[in-house]
């Protein structure tokens, strides 16, 4: 009897000793589960995803886009762009199981790209016409890099990669076809000469300039998802022949000065002039003083992107005067993409992309959810 009478009242002091230890333990719960859940996602996503062995910009550079002029229209059904909403809300959300089965139905390929310390899910189609669209499982900074104007402004794609690596962001959008490749017209406003040469209407296939492309809608359903990230759009343009020799022409998207300096494209103007060292060489859409460089107007004020996350009601046909400055559009000339192109692998011994990566890392928020 006594042996019995001891052992309960062993039990009971360990049950008193686990139920103190479980409500000292408790207020941290919810954070360890988290962590978990955290751990379990990318795992998952390394189960569920075909793993490939090749550089992510090896792998991105090799992908076809339609050529100029090969394509009617630029025009998806809507059943077509429900289902690749569903697939990049799925990857946003790292809900890889249901991803998967989405792409199956999109005919999109899903797989893992493993540098950098990082775990890059990738999903893209045969066709050379729809978007590859990336999702890092371990970003750190509330950044959104598109490419919109893949293959035409070469060294974008590599940059983007290079970019989403370097300032670990969380998703990358690149864009198919050529931005020429429909012979049919968007409605949204805006003119160019880059497809035939002389001014006209853009041709429904360019991505920044069309709100009804698979690609805005990738950037919508990010941007809205990330409602603090800065998204970033990248663009290439022909060099300077006469006077001030200008390399990198960055805007904000809005049609004002921005004179106190506060947005992150505007601080990255200064952040870069700072270490060229070269009075005109890098200028600001938003910053007045510029203007006596008599640079060219590429400020991105009709990019459809640009217009979305800066609070644009219509983003197909109306300027922003005022907005959020959650927007970076980025002009560059061959001295600057040539070398993304050329020689990706070593980008960062060249002063002006390390300078790039650099001042970028400083200046966009890091991701606070």
């Amino acid at each position: 009897m006594r042996s019995r009478a001891s052992a309960a009242v062993v039990g009971l002091a360990m049950a008193g000793s686990i139920r103190q230890k479980a409500e000292l333990l408790a207020p941290f719960a919810g954070a360890l589960l988290l962590f978990l859940l955290a751990g379990l996602s990318e795992a998952q996503g390394q189960q569920l995803l075909p793993v490939v062995r090749q550089p992510l910009i090896a792998w991105i550079t090799a992908q076809k886009h339609a050529p100029a002029d090969s394509l009617k229209n630029f025009e998806t059904a809507r059943s077509r762009r429900e289902l690749f909403q569903a697939l990049v809300a799925a990857m946003a959300g790292q809900d890889w199981a249901k991803a998967r089965l989405l792409a199956q139905q999109l005919g999109y390929r899903l797989g893992m790209f493993h540098e950098a310390n990082s775990a890059f899910a990738v999903a893209s189609d045969d066709s050379g016409i729809d978007p590859i669209v990336i999702v890092n499982l371990n970003a750190a900074r509330d950044v959104i890099v598109q490419a919109p104007h893949v293959p035409y402004e070469r060294g974008t794609a590599e940059q983007a990669i290079v970019l989403l690596r370097d300032l670990r962001a969380r998703a990358a959008i690149i864009s198919g076809a050529h931005r020429c490749a429909s012979r049919s017209f968007t409605m949204c406003n805006g003119m160019t000469s880059v497809c035939a040469g002389d001014a006209e209407g853009f041709r429904d296939s360019d991505v920044g300039h069309n709100t009804r492309t698979l690609f805005h809608l990738a950037h919508v359903v990010f941007a809205e998802r990330w409602k603090n990230a800065v998204v970033i759009s990248l663009h290439g343009m022909s060099k300077d022949h006469d006077g001030v020799v200008t390399s990198l022409i960055i805007s904000n998207g809005i049609q004002a000065n921005d004179a106190g300096g506060s947005t992150p494209a505007t601080r990255l103007r200064y952040a870069l002039a700072k270490a060229m060292n070269k009075p005109g060489r890098v200028v600001s859409c938003n910053v007045r003083a510029d203007s006596k460089y008599n640079y060219r107007p590429l400020c991105g004020f009709t990019n459809v992107q640009g217009r979305h996350v800066n609070g644009d009601r219509d983003a197909c046909r109306i300027g922003v005067t005022r907005g959020t400055g959650r927007f970076i559009h980025l002009e560059q000339d061959r001295s600057v993409l040539e070398l993304y192109f050329e020689d990706w692998a070593r980008i960062n011994r060249y002063p002006i992309p390390a300078a790039l990566s650099r001042s970028l890392s400083a200046i966009v928020p890091a991701i606070r959810d």
